[in-house]
């Protein structure tokens, strides 16, 4: 069978391959395109310079705390009512903190009172509390207050007294970060009451290793009221400062199974390995491999090592 084309045909054939040619230019084109802007990246590379970067090491650590106390009764029965409310408060020896059935219940020493119990109160003592395993120090022991104006009984708990002052004690395991090791031969640790205060020196009074952990009790350099509403607390141990080159996370990147940087050396860039810890704010702190001043490459996953033109 003879194919015939007829000038139809033939006009189709021509803008189909036309078209393809057409189509072929412009791949060549974007091809040609993407290649001059890919080398031009590879040889303009966007640089940053590495500055002084500190970390400061910081533990929370959650355990429990330890106080002397002892409960107020009812010596009566009737309406419960508070006239220095629920506390925590301080209050002198002798101030009255509860009424019950027009009867006065009187602080008997100088502390901090509170309108409230846990169940604990008969209970905490070191030498239970020492022995527990790290899961118990998790539990709650959160202080449930004692409502006001109610009916109370005879003999019934209508608060207590914290007396003061007195040393607050806590109870907690802790990783060996940082300088901890050193921070617990010198039977002292830097605490904090929270991220942003100055730091505090606790006094160290027990330590025992517990496998990774070191399961410590010391003594709080503060005792506010406020503590005295649970049994739980997370302490903050400062565990010292690295000092290092301060570089963008997107500097970093991970090869051949090695983190590193691209450095630029003169008119080329090198792929270094570095150490250090990824920090808040999408920074990296290098503490191993460059210093501080040294140029490296903003974006390491589009850099390659080789000449660079930085001008």
């Amino acid at each position: 069978m003879v194919r015939r084309y007829t000038p139809e045909g033939k006009k189709r054939s021509f803008r189909v391959a036309y078209w393809l040619g057409v189509a072929a230019i412009i791949v060549l084109w974007i091809w040609a395109f993407k290649s001059y802007f890919d080398r031009y990246e590879y040889l303009h590379p966007e640089i940053t310079w590495a500055v002084p970067g500190i970390d400061n090491q910081i533990i929370k650590v959650k355990g429990l705390l330890l106080w002397k106390e002892n409960v107020l009764l009812s010596p009566a029965a009737g309406t419960l009512t508070y006239p220095l409310g629920r506390g925590p408060v301080r209050v002198a020896r002798g101030a009255v903190v509860a009424r019950v059935g027009g009867r006065e219940v009187k602080a008997y020493q100088q502390g901090y009172f509170v309108a409230g119990k846990d169940g604990q109160e008969s209970t905490w003592r070191y030498s239970s509390i020492w022995p527990s395993e790290q899961k118990e120090f998790s539990k709650p022991y959160k202080l449930q207050f004692l409502s006001d104006n109610t009916a109370a009984m005879r003999g019934q708990i209508v608060g207590k007294i914290i007396e003061q002052p007195q040393e607050l004690r806590f109870i907690g395991y802790m990783p060996m970060w940082g300088d901890v090791e050193e921070q617990i031969r010198r039977k002292k640790l830097r605490v904090r009451i929270d991220s942003e205060d100055t730091v505090s020196t606790a006094k160290i009074r027990v330590t025992q290793k517990a496998g990774n952990l070191i399961k410590f009790y010391l003594t709080m350099p503060w005792f506010p009221p406020e503590l005295a509403l649970s049994r739980n607390y997370t302490l903050i141990i400062d565990a010292g400062q690295t000092e290092g080159a301060l570089v963008p996370q997107s500097a970093i990147l991970e090869k051949g199974g090695r983190t590193g940087i691209y450095m630029v050396r003169g008119a080329r860039v090198v792929f270094i390995p570095v150490e250090g810890r990824k920090l808040a704010n999408d920074k990296f702190l290098v503490t191993k491999g460059i210093t501080v001043g040294d140029a490296v490459v903003e974006d390491a996953a589009s850099a390659r090592e080789g000449r660079i033109q930085l001008w």
